[in-house]
């Protein structure tokens, strides 16, 4: 078997139903991948909802631990493919999504950690006048090629080599959503040791690997960006910390921080001037110095738990 196509949920039973029929719909032989749904901790009947689906291709696994990066690592420990693809549970595959894979895999066979490739927003609800796709897609452009050091993909389109993913250890557990708990970084942590580790082009982008990713009313608010950058901030400080524990390291990493707050914010503030509406400006400038506020707080003791409706993320 080539692919395990794993998709965690929590109390997301219509769309995870919803993500697994975008899978089943595949142009790839069925007999050459599986979809693995690992239920973390739902109740919303998840676990009904997947079994009335009565495919042979589908297992169903229950994690008892809540966290996302718990639960893919669940699902691709269990996975029988050679490769193990990571798909959200409010996402969309293309139904070229496998058979993309397919021929990107056979055509770079060697050293290939991981490919990825872009996501594009799909809505269920009105759109604000000031809204722009582009804050919901993620992209490395239109043009295939290796992701250059210290890039990475987004967790929702990404198929990972499952001998890389047993190497690396997997998803930082620590990190990352963790029911209404909004985290960050569980995939960034994966994605910095394989960095650390390999020496040669091991991460392969194409735009042609396309899947589609829900984006609900909620995340289309001002508040929504603070909660996010606030979560990634707190992230980014523990993970400095983590490689070198010592107060001097700490010290200059409130310094550096400092340093780095004194230019992005007057820049930022300058910037407002060039736009009409707030909620612009706000999206596409203001993410990174929330960010790394939040950073500086956390690398000073005081940590922020951040948490979101149920069913957001």
């Amino acid at each position: 078997m080539l692919f395990s196509v794993v998709i965690c949920s929590y109390n997301r039973r219509e769309h995870v139903v919803a993500a697994v029929q975008s899978v089943l719909g595949q142009t790839l032989a069925a007999d050459r991948y599986e979809v693995i749904v690992v239920d973390n901790c739902s109740t919303d009947g998840t676990a009904d909802a997947i079994e009335a689906l009565v495919d042979p291709h589908v297992r169903y696994l229950y994690e008892e631990r809540l966290g996302l990066a718990t639960a893919r690592n669940t699902g691709w420990r269990a996975a029988r493919g050679t490769y193990v693809a990571f798909l959200d549970d409010d996402a969309r595959a293309e139904a070229t999504w496998l058979e993309t894979a397919q021929g990107l895999i056979e055509a770079n066979p060697d050293n290939l950690c991981c490919v990825g490739g872009p996501i594009h927003p799909f809505y269920t609800s009105a759109r604000p006048d000031w809204w722009l796709d582009s804050y919901e897609i993620r992209t490395r452009g239109d043009v295939q090629r290796h992701l250059r050091q210290g890039e990475a993909f987004s967790g929702s389109n990404m198929i990972w080599l499952r001998d890389a993913l047993a190497t690396y250890g997997g998803f930082e557990s620590t990190a990352g959503m963790k029911g209404t708990e909004l985290g960050m970084g569980e995939e960034t942590a994966l994605f910095r040791r394989v960095w650390e580790g390999e020496e040669s082009p091991v991460f392969l982008y194409s735009p042609e690997l396309r899947v589609y990713h829900w984006v609900p009313a909620e995340k289309m608010t001002m508040r929504y960006i603070l909660k996010r950058a606030t979560a990634n901030g707190q992230f980014e400080a523990r993970f400095a910390l983590s490689e070198d524990r010592r107060p001097r390291a700490r010290l200059r990493l409130v310094g550096a921080t400092l340093r780095t707050l004194a230019v992005e914010i007057p820049t930022v503030l300058l910037k407002r001037r060039k736009y009409r509406r707030t909620q612009n400006w706000y999206f596409e400038h203001c993410f990174v110095p929330i960010q790394d506020v939040s950073k500086l707080l956390r690398l000073l003791g005081i940590t922020i738990r951040v948490t979101q409706r149920e069913g957001t993320s």
